[in-house]
């Protein structure tokens, strides 16, 4: 691979699959930029990914279809920049971005508390990240470990509300919940839930929230 990543292409292309509308054929026109990327795909997953060893970081965007009407169920886009130079502009290392589809029962179960059900929905969004990486990832060491730090943030999260779950309300705040990463560090993470379609931010790596704080990010008041 050549070149450094492209953070306003790869999440473009996020932005462009709408959930419940896009079908597969549509999202294969454009979810790979062929110039600095790969494509895998199952039967019902897509996945572009590239990586920039030199830079040491990689990347993916992965769409999962939902098997009976044929549209996008779930999508996720994933960057992790482990390169710091002297002049580098301070900002997250890993940032993951997740929007899905979650079934009836889910939204609708008898939960004592609302924490309790955006905890239940962290949980639902681990296992179909971790089903759907799965299916595509083994094509690709990159998609390998951006998989493993994305999975690192779902269970350090998870962690942190199985501790204290009266924490899960911070998740729906524009400031999000503040956990660690074991790898990178400082981390937060924000939820919305739209209907019956859950947002899910992640951003973690030290020394970037104090110069630049969560809730002022673009991307985050925009979610």
């Amino acid at each position: 691979m050549v070149g450094t990543i492209d953070r306003e292409g790869i999440y473009g292309r996020y932005d462009k699959t709408v959930l419940k509308q896009s079908a597969s054929a549509d999202v294969l026109t454009y979810i790979q930029d062929t110039k600095t990327e790969h494509l895998s795909q199952s039967e019902s997953v897509l996945a572009s990914w590239g990586d920039d060893w030199k830079a040491r970081t990689h990347w993916f965007n992965m769409v999962a279809f939902d098997e009976e009407q044929l549209t996008a169920a779930r999508k996720y886009c994933f960057t992790l920049e482990d390169y710091r130079g002297p002049n580098t502009k301070p900002r997250p290392q890993l940032r993951l971005d997740i929007a899905a589809v979650i079934d009836s029962q889910t939204l609708n179960a008898a939960y004592p508390t609302q924490n309790q059900k955006r905890i239940e929905i962290i949980k639902k969004l681990k296992t179909a990240f971790f089903d759907d990486s799965q299916a595509v990832n083994f094509e690709s060491q990159g998609m390998q470990s951006s998989s493993m730090m994305a999975t690192q943030a779902f269970n350090n999260m998870l962690t942190k509300l199985n501790q204290s779950p009266a924490l899960a309300e911070d998740l729906s705040k524009p400031e999000g919940l503040e956990f660690s990463h074991m790898t990178l560090g400082v981390s937060r993470a924000r939820m919305l839930i739209e209907g019956d379609i859950v947002k899910l931010k992640i951003k973690a790596g030290n020394g970037w929230f104090t110069l630049h704080p969560f809730e002022k990010h673009d991307d985050v008041k925009n979610m």
